[in-house]
């Protein structure tokens, strides 16, 4: 099996896991935050380096937001095992990231709105 499909396996079964119990959620601005600095960074027209560098803050700023989820964490970190030097395996490891972003982002929302 190779990287790529080892890593859609391995989130597949994160994503699968029950992520509702025991998970600590942060205030709602909290989540927006991190949604509004990714959807800034889906409409940038940024490319090569300058995207990767700009995908590289918003990890930063939502690892930080979503620091005492472990769900998440487990998610990102997953990511960074297949890191390489290469632009373009730079630009696979960040898309993946912040798909666990977007992930958690997506389930904050989801209890949220089950909570009203």
């Amino acid at each position: 099996m190779n990287k790529s499909a080892r890593l859609c396996v391995s989130l597949l079964a994160l994503v699968t896991a029950p992520a509702f119990a025991g998970v600590r959620t942060t205030s709602k601005s909290t989540a927006e935050d991190c949604k509004a600095r990714m959807q800034r960074l889906d409409a940038s027209k940024a490319e090569g380096e300058e995207r990767l560098a700009e995908k590289n803050e918003v990890i930063a700023f939502c690892t930080s937001q979503y620091k005492r989820d472990k769900t998440i964490g487990q998610l990102v970190a997953e990511c960074t095992k297949y890191e390489e030097q290469p632009v373009v395996k730079q630009q696979f490891v960040a898309e993946c990231q912040l798909a666990a972003f977007n992930y958690a982002n997506a389930l904050r929302s989801l209890k949220a709105q089950y909570r009203k």
